[in-house]
């Protein structure tokens, strides 16, 4: 029922004037103590939403992180075995042409 709709209402009941303002005041304010309280319930569903989504969110980049972390350490595993061989390797050919050259000095 519109406010405008209960005023005229009132007025056409013999309800002084001051008296049909009043009423009509305070039924606005009751509709508008209602609506806050439920902007109040709709933001705090919206804050609870957000807050699991965002849960979400950094659980799964704890999980990428991890496994990222794990591929590059397993990475690095990789890098410094591929090194050990390649100083073996060096050192050989290093080896070999010392004794390469020896040979032709000293024959």
């Amino acid at each position: 029922m519109s406010l405008v709709a209960v005023y005229d209402a009132l007025k056409a009941a013999n309800v002084d004037d001051a008296k049909a303002t009043a009423a009509v005041e305070a039924i606005e304010n009751v509709r508008e103590e209602a609506r806050l309280r439920r902007m109040e319930v709709q933001i705090g569903e919206l804050r609870a939403d957000m807050e699991k989504g965002f849960g979400e969110i950094r659980a799964e980049m704890e999980k990428n992180s991890g496994e990222l972390r794990a591929e590059m350490q397993k990475g690095l595993g990789e890098v410094r075995a591929d090194i050990t061989l390649l100083k073996w390797m060096c050192g050989g050919i290093l080896g070999l042409m010392a004794m390469a050259f020896i040979r032709i000095m000293f024959g």
